[in-house]
C-alpha cells in the first residue's frame, strides 16, 4: 500500500487527539454545551463543539502535502469538479452546523441548507446517473438525477445526525464507512477519493478517545452534519470510480445501521402522525438502553453490527452478481429479526395502520367531493323533502344510523332517516346535535347518531355536518319552515 495514505491517515489522527482537547476547553470557556435533557442519555453538561476538530483534522493533511509536495496539485486538477464541489457542500452544512450549536436552530432552516449544499454538489459534478443491482438490473435516471442525488446526500447526512445520540456511535460508524470507501477506491489510479477517506478515518478515529463513553466532547451538529455530508459525497465519487456494478449499494450496507435507524424514525413519527424532525426517544440506541445495556455496552454492540455490515459491504468487492444478490436478501432478514428484537414494529399492525390511514385519506378527500356536489344539488332543489332525500344518499355512504331533523315552528313535524338495520345503541356510539340555520337565523337541530369501533366520526364527516347546518335550510321554498 502506497506510505501516502498512511500519512494522511496519521496526520488527521495525531491533528484529532491533539486539537479536540483545546475544542473542549473553548466550549467549556464560553458556555456552547449540551445540556441533560429528558431526550438525552448523559447526564452532565458537555461541550459540543466536537465537530470542529473533526473538520479540521480532515483538511490538515491536504494543507500539508499542497505546502510540501506538488503530486497532490496533479490530483486536484485531475478532479477538481467533484472535489470542489464535496468540499463547498461540506463548509456548507458545517457553517450550518456550527451555527446550530451556538444558537440552535430548528430543523427546516438546517434541511433547507443541506438541500442548497447538495445542490451545489450536484452542479459540480457528483451525482447518481445510473442505478443497478446485483440482480443484474440497471436503470438511466435521467432527469431523476438530480432529486435522486439530493435525497441522497440528505438522507445520509441526517442518518448520520440521527446516529449521534449515544456516545461515540456516529463518529464509530464514519470510521468503519470510511474504511470500507477507501477499501473500494485505493485500487484505482488518479483519484483523491482513497485519500479523502484515509483522512477522515484518521480524523473521527482519533476524536474517538475524547467521544467514547464517557464523552467528554460531542460532536454536535457541526460534526454529525460534516461527517454525514462528507460520506455521502464520498460514496457517491467512490461508486463513480469503482469497477463493481452495484458499487453504490457497497457503501449503502456499510452506512446500513443510520439508514435503517432514520427509515424507522420517518415511519414512527408518520404512523404517529407527529412531525418528521419531532425528536423522540426510540431509535436502536435507545431501545438497547431500555433493554438494560449500558451506554458502553449498547455502543459495542452496534460497533458489532457496524463490523458485521462493513465486512458484508467488503465481501461484495469479490463476488459477483448471483452471489451479492444472495447477500443482500440476508442482511435485509437480518435486520427484519434485528427490528423484532427490539421491539420496533409489529410488522402487521403498523402495515395495517398505514393501509387503514390511506383508506381513510381516500374517503375523506371522497366526502370532499360529495359534499360539494350536495351544495351544488340543493341549489336546484328547493323542496324539503327533496333535499332530505339527497341528503339521506349521503348518510347512507357515510354510515350514519340515524339522522333527525326537529324544527323549531313544528316540533310535532320532525322528519327521521335511518338505516334499514335496527340502530342499537353500544358504548361506542355518538350522539350529535347540530342546530340549522336559514337566511333569518336558526331553524332546529339536527340529530345525528353514529356507531363504530373507534366511537369517532370518520375523517371528513365534518364536511358533511357543515353544509346541513349552513347549506340545507337556505333559499328553501316550501312552507313546512313557515
Amino acid at each position: 500500500m502506497d506510505l501516502t495514505y498512511l500519512i494522511f491517515f496519521g496526520i488527521a489522527f495525531g491533528c484529532a487527539l491533539a486539537f479536540t482537547p483545546l475544542v473542549r476547553a473553548l466550549g467549556i470557556r464560553f458556555g456552547i454545551l449540551d445540556l441533560p435533557g429528558k431526550r438525552k442519555v448523559h447526564q452532565n453538561e458537555t461541550p459540543r463543539l466536537g465537530g470542529t476538530a473533526i473538520f479540521v483534522a480532515t483538511l490538515l493533511p491536504f494543507l500539508v502535502f499542497l505546502l510540501f509536495d506538488d503530486f497532490l496539485y496533479r490530483e486536484i486538477e485531475n478532479s477538481w469538479e467533484p472535489f470542489l464541489g464535496l468540499t463547498l457542500g461540506c463548509l456548507i452544512v458545517f457553517g450550518i452546523g456550527i451555527w446550530d450549536d451556538i444558537r440552535r436552530l430548528s430543523p427546516w432552516p438546517k434541511l433547507l441548507v443541506e438541500i442548497g449544499a447538495a445542490l451545489v454538489t450536484y452542479y459540480f459534478g457528483l451525482r447518481i446517473g445510473l442505478l443497478s443491482n446485483p440482480f443484474g438490473l440497471q436503470w438511466d435516471v435521467s432527469w431523476l438525477s438530480g432529486p435522486l442525488t439530493v435525497i441522497w446526500l440528505v438522507g445520509i447526512t441526517n442518518a448520520i445526525n440521527l446516529a449521534d445520540g449515544i456516545d461515540g456511535l456516529a463518529a464509530g460508524i464514519a470510521t468503519f464507512a470510511a474504511a470500507i470507501l477507501f477499501t473500494m477506491t485505493v485500487p484505482t489510479a488518479y483519484t483523491l477519493v482513497p485519500y479523502m477517506a484515509a483522512a477522515l478515518a484518521g480524523a473521527a478515529l482519533g476524536f474517538l478517545r475524547y467521544n467514547f463513553s464517557p464523552a467528554t466532547i460531542f460532536l454536535g451538529d457541526s460534526g454529525s452534519l460534516f461527517l454525514g455530508f462528507y460520506l455521502g459525497g464520498l460514496s457517491l465519487w467512490a461508486s463513480e470510480k469503482s469497477a463493481i456494478a452495484f458499487a453504490l449499494l457497497i457503501p449503502i450496507i456499510a452506512l446500513g445501521l443510520p439508514i435503517i435507524d432514520m427509515i424507522y424514525a420517518i415511519i414512527r413519527r408518520w404512523n404517529r402522525g407527529v412531525p418528521i424532525g419531532q425528536a423522540d426517544r426510540d431509535h436502536i440506541h435507545h431501545k438497547l438502553l431500555e433493554k438494560g445495556y449500558s451506554h458502553r455496552k449498547a455502543v459495542l454492540t452496534l460497533y458489532g453490527v457496524n463490523f458485521l455490515l462493513a465486512g458484508i459491504a467488503g465481501l461484495l468487492l469479490f463476488t459477483r452478481n448471483s452471489f451479492a444478490a444472495y447477500v443482500v436478501v440476508v442482511v435485509g432478514l437480518v435486520f427484519i429479526l434485528g427490528s423484532r428484537f427490539l421491539g420496533y414494529f409489529r410488522f402487521s399492525r403498523i402495515f395495517r395502520d398505514m393501509i387503514g390511514k390511506w383508506k381513510d385519506s381516500q374517503k375523506a378527500k371522497y366526502l370532499a367531493f360529495r359534499t360539494r356536489l350536495l351544495c351544488r344539488t340543493f341549489e336546484k332543489e328547493r323542496t324539503l323533502a327533496g333535499r332530505w332525500r339527497l341528503a339521506g344518499d349521503l348518510f347512507a355512504e357515510v354510515g350514519i344510523q340515524q339522522a333527525t331533523i326537529a324544527l323549531a315552528a313544528h316540533p310535532n313535524r320532525s322528519l327521521v332517516w335511518s338505516t334499514s338495520a335496527p340502530v342499537q345503541e353500544t358504548d361506542k356510539t355518538v350522539k350529535l346535535n347540530l342546530p340549522l340555520t336559514g337566511e333569518k337565523g336558526p331553524l332546529g337541530k339536527l340529530e345525528i347518531i353514529w356507531s363504530s369501533s373507534q366511537g369517532v366520526f370518520p375523517p371528513g364527516i365534518s364536511r358533511v355536518l357543515n353544509v346541513m347546518a349552513n347549506e340545507f335550510c337556505r333559499g328553501l321554498q316550501d312552507n313546512f319552515l313557515e
